[in-house]
This record gives C-alpha cells, sequence and structure tokens, in this order.
C-alpha cells in the first residue's frame, strides 16, 4: 500500500516525457556525435574509455552514458530514437526515487515540473544528473545518521561524476563531513572496501590517463585558473551576481514560465523559508547552495546554466515540505494550479522543426532522389549559421550513403536553416530547406571518379571523437 500512490507520478512523468517524443527531439550535434561513439562501441567493437569533449579544453566525459545507449539503440536498429527511450527510463526513476526519498508531492513536482521533464528529455551524459542529485541528498541524511553501508553508495555516486557532470564534486565536501560524524565508528575493512569501489569504478579514466600522460588532470587543474593562458572571468562580482541569477532563473523555471511575470526572489525565498522553518536540513541545503555560490563565484569560465542542475532538486525537496505543512486544501489548490501550468506549457512549447524527424526525412529523401539518378555517392553542402551543419553525418551512414566533399565531382545537395537564408528552395522538412543539384553539370564520369575515393562523411575528429 506504501507505494499505490507512486502511480500518479509515474503515469504523470510517463507523459510529460513520452508526448511526442519523436517530434521533440531536437537531434544536435550532440546527438550526432553519440550516434557515431555508440556505433564505435556496438557495431565496431571498439572498447572506448571516454566519451565526448566537454566545453572546458582538454577535458573528456567519461563513456558510461553512452553504453547505457547501446542496447537501446540496438533495440531500435541503430536508430538514436533508441537514445529518447533511456532518458525516459531515467526520468521515471528520478520519479521514482523521489518517492521514496522525499514523498508523494515531491515526486509529482518533480513529474510534472516542464523544466524537469524537458531537461530529461534530453539524450545527453548530464541528463542523469537530477537522478544523482536525488540519492545524493538521500545518501547523505543515511551517513548522517550513521547507516555505514551506504558508503558504497557515496562510493558510487562520486564514481558517476566524471561520466555525467564535473560539477557535482562539489558536493562531495558534504559527503566527506557526514562520513566524519561517525569516521571513529569505521573499520578499516568497512572504509577501505567502498574505496576499493570507487577505484573499479574509475578504472577507465586511470586508464585512459596513463596512457595519455595524464592530459586530462592537467586541464582540470588548467581550467581552475585560465584558459588558454587568460583569465576568462576577472569581474568576481559580476560572476557572483550572474551565478545568482543562473540560480534563481533555474529555480523559479521550475515551477512557472517566464512569460508569468514575478520578482525571481518571490518563489526561491518563500521555498527557502519553508526549508528553513519545516526541515531539520536545512543547514544541508543551505551549505549546498553556498558551495556552487563560491565555486562558480569564483571559477575563470563563463557560466552555463546546466551546470547548475546538481542542486535544482533543493528548490523541489523545499516545496514539498512546505506544501506539506499547508492545510490540505491549499496545498490541493496549489498543487492543481501548478499541474494546469506546466500542462499548459507542455502543450503550448513551440520546436523549430529542425530535429530528429526533420533532419531523418532530408537524408532520406537525399538517399532516395540518388537512388532515383543513379548515383553511387552524394556531395553535401549547407547553408546555415555556424554549428547547424551537425546532426546529419551519422543519418548518412545509417542510411548507407556514401558522401564526398562539395568540391568533388558529386552531385552537391544543399541544406538550409532557416528558410530565410536563401530566396528559393526545391524542398522543405520542416524548418530545414533543400536546394537539388544542377542536375545537368555533373557527369557520369565525373561522378564514378569522385565516388572511387573513400567515403568522406566522417574523416577527421568530431567534437573529440576521434576511433
Amino acid at each position: 500500500m506504501k507505494y499505490i500512490f507512486l502511480i500518479i507520478p509515474l503515469i504523470a512523468g510517463l507523459f510529460m516525457r513520452g508526448y511526442q517524443f519523436r517530434e521533440r527531439f531536437g537531434y544536435t550535434h550532440d546527438n550526432d556525435l553519440a550516434g557515431w561513439v555508440i556505433k564505435d562501441i556496438a557495431i565496431d567493437k571498439h572498447l572506448r574509455l571516454i566519451g565526448q569533449l566537454t566545453s572546458s579544453p582538454g577535458i573528456y566525459i567519461g563513456g558510461l552514458f553512452y553504453y547505457l545507449q547501446v542496447p537501446f539503440y540496438w533495440l531500435a536498429n541503430m536508430d538514436p530514437i533508441g537514445g529518447v527511450l533511456l532518458v525516459v527510463g531515467i526520468g521515471l526513476l528520478g520519479v521514482a526515487s523521489m518517492y521514496y526519498v522525499a514523498g508523494f508531492i515531491p515526486s509529482l513536482i518533480y513529474a510534472v515540473s516542464f523544466l524537469i521533464s524537458n531537461t530529461e528529455r534530453e539524450v545527453v551524459p548530464t541528463t542523469p544528473v537530477f537522478l544523482w542529485s536525488i540519492w545524493f541528498f538521500h545518501t547523505f541524511v543515511q551517513l548522517w545518521k550513521g547507516n555505514k553501508r551506504w558508503l558504497y553508495v557515496a562510493a558510487i555516486l562520486v564514481s558517476l561524476i566524471w561520466h555525467f557532470n564535473l560539477a557535482l564534486i562539489l558536493g562531495a565536501p558534504l559527503l566527506i563531513i557526514a562520513f566524519l560524524k561517525h569516521a571513529k565508528s569505521y573499520s578499516p575493512r568497512e572504509i577501505l572496501l567502498p574505496i576499493l569501489l570507487c577505484f573499479v569504478l574509475n578504472l577507465p579514466l586511470l586508464v585512459f590517463e596513463v596512457r595519455h600522460g595524464f592530459t586530462q588532470t592537467k586541464a582540470l587543474f588548467g581550467t581552475l585558473t585560465t584558459v588558454g593562458g587568460k583569465s576568462v572571468y576577472t569581474d568576481r562580482l559580476g560572476k557572483f551576481t550572474q551565478t545568482i541569477r543562473y540560480i534563481l532563473r533555474n529555480a523559479n523555471r521550475i515551477f512557472v514560465d517566464d512569460s508569468i511575470k514575478v520578482n525571481q526572489w518571490v518563489v526561491p525565498l518563500i521555498i527557502l523559508a519553508g526549508i528553513l522553518l519545516f526541515s531539520g536540513w536545512c543547514w544541508l541545503i543551505l551549505g549546498w547552495i553556498a558551495l556552487y555560490i563560491a565555486f562558480f563565484s569564483l571559477h575563470p569560465l563563463p557560466l552555463s546554466e546546466y551546470y547548475l542542475n546538481g542542486m535544482t532538486i533543493v528548490w523541489i525537496l523545499g516545496a514539498g515540505w512546505l506544501l506539506n505543512k499547508l492545510p490540505k486544501p491549499v496545498a490541493a489548490i496549489l498543487l492543481t494550479l501548478f499541474l494546469y501550468h506546466n500542462l499548459a506549457r507542455l502543450f503550448s512549447y513551440q520546436t523549430n522543426h529542425a530535429g530528429y524527424v526533420e533532419r531523418k526525412a532530408i537524408v532520406n529523401f537525399i538517399r532516395e532522389d540518388a537512388l532515383k539518378n543513379n548515383y553511387p555517392c552524394v556531395a553535401v553542402s549547407y547553408i546555415t549559421s555556424p554549428g547547424n551543419n551537425f546532426g546529419y553525418r551519422y543519418w548518412f551512414w545509417w542510411y548507407g550513403l556514401k558522401t564526398m566533399r562539395p568540391d568533388s565531382l558529386a552531385p552537391v545537395y544543399t541544406i538550409v536553416f532557416p528558410h530565410s537564408y536563401v530566396d528559393r528552395m526545391d524542398k522543405t522538412f520542416g524548418s530545414l530547406g533543400l536546394i537539388f543539384p544542377d542536375y545537368s553539370r555533373y557527369t557520369k564520369e565525373g561522378i564514378i571518379k569522385s565516388c572511387s575515393i573513400p567515403d568522406q562523411n566522417l574523416t577527421e575528429s568530431m567534437f573529440g571523437f576521434t576511433k
């Protein structure tokens, strides 16, 4: 009976994450890159030690998230839509975990929040961060209470940081504090075994570092002070205010859309008041927030909002504690308004119609047109803004379409995004446009000559991807 009410947030969570899952699959360069990494693992049988390059120069994320996608890609015949099945499952696991850790109301907020559910639609290594954070909180509580077995969970969580988001390391001092509270009661065996577990789980990173002269370790220490020999952010006050602004914005977006004009401090301050009044863990929450503020205020790199996702659940936990203390009719009204508002956000959300559905369709059309014209290969050019020419290369491999460079003698198909970049297009696929080759200018001999060389689809590294 304890878990009977879990059905409600699970159904709500599945709907929020699964509604129009194909149409809303953005499919950007990160997904294109992931496809190549997963192909390298699943098809080419390459045991990869690392994933993609992060925004910090020289630092790579771990490979776990790509390995997790492999069985889902297999189920989908190597179609990237398999990755969506994985992240939906991660999201539902997050809903169930929040129910186990904090109860019905926080799990319902987690399930229905448009910000949370939309983030968990993204097939990227940072997607499990919310799930990780839930178990981080619970592990701290258990260690603080003296439950020694949770030291093994702490070892697993620390080992996962490299695979998900390096910013999660900011929570490590809190786990150390919880451990030190009962450190004298631990036997050497109870300490050494979790350390050994952490060592084993981090072997891929250690092997990579030994093989490559500890390049990541050096790069990590380098980013703590400078980038390319120069400090990026010297205005500490400006960086502090930016960090606060991002934290407040993330907190508000859990509950309300930006279109609702509420002072950015109102919702966070109400929740913080609830935490201070009704939670015995207020000092943990405040310490958690303070660690993020202090680090990113001093860190020289530009701040991206997803770096702060590791502390997002504190606002959900706080809202849950607050609502549980309010009169039930008041709590029911607030929850109903929250549900209605976030469902409205889901239904009104506008995609750019240049994602999974459209990119798959445009490459398939190029393949069919090439077959119709007996082209053994094609060339592809792009008329778009920088960065938007990615997200197609995996599809060319998936459809078995050999591609050459535009300066070859192979017929050139031109992909346009957005439409406004050109005056004329021959065919459109949502927001994507396609300009056909000038069929008359290509000769059979020239095409055969161009197509005789190896496939040029992936001949250089792509955001750190190499064989």
